[in-house]
């Protein structure tokens, strides 16, 4: 689906709007075409399935991705009860999942699942299983913050685009504005601005 500008209009005047699914999904999948052999994220989708239907209705999502080759994995999370976005970030090479949300949120039913699903995934795609011992759940208290109820969707595109690229998340509620144009910019341009060695 291409992004209109009357339908995706993502200019100062409408900056109280939440972003939408399909905005998210094609800001992570630049972030996966940026560094594919290192980084995968899934749709926004994939969180709802797996938490709603279980392991089951989403073990074909990977059909044709090794996720355990990866180095990082981000899945955006939906809290349906609070309209809120916020983000999971699993770290294959430090071992860790960690929970980023911008109102300072705290999941570990959600971190648990992940890590479940992580183990399920494991067994069935490699055939073994999957040794938790050493990784660390955590809920991340000292992101970035929002300071109003809409601009959860933009914190967690800029969360995953700065993780991927091992960039401090120094930014904060004053940047929304410009991230919202940068969003725009890069997803008509099929692509991110910066490359993974910018931090």
């Amino acid at each position: 689906m291409d992004l209109d500008d009357e339908q995706y209009d993502f200019t100062v005047d409408n900056s109280h709007l939440y972003l939408n699914d399909e905005v998210i999904n094609k800001y992570m999948d630049l972030i996966t075409e940026r560094s594919p052999d290192t980084v995968y994220a899934f749709n926004t989708f994939f969180y709802l399935a797996l938490s709603d239907k279980g392991y089951s209705h989403v073990c074909r999502w990977t059909k044709k991705i090794d996720i355990f080759s990866k180095k990082k994995l981000f899945i955006p999370v939906h809290i349906e009860d609070e309209n809120h976005w916020c983000l999971i970030y699993v770290d294959f090479v430090h071992k860790f999942i960690k929970y980023y949300d911008s109102l300072r949120g705290r999941n570990f039913k959600c971190l648990k699942l992940i890590l479940k699903y992580l183990m399920m995934e494991h067994v069935d795609k490699k055939g073994k299983d999957f040794h938790p011992s050493g990784w660390l759940l955590m809920n991340v208290k000292n992101c970035p913050q929002q300071l109003n109820h809409w601009d959860c969707g933009v914190f967690v595109c800029m969360f995953a685009e700065y993780l991927s690229r091992d960039a401090p998340l120094n930014f904060s509620q004053k940047h929304m504005n410009r991230f919202r144009r940068q969003i725009e910019f890069e997803i008509k341009k099929k692509k991110l601005r910066k490359s993974v060695s910018e931090t």
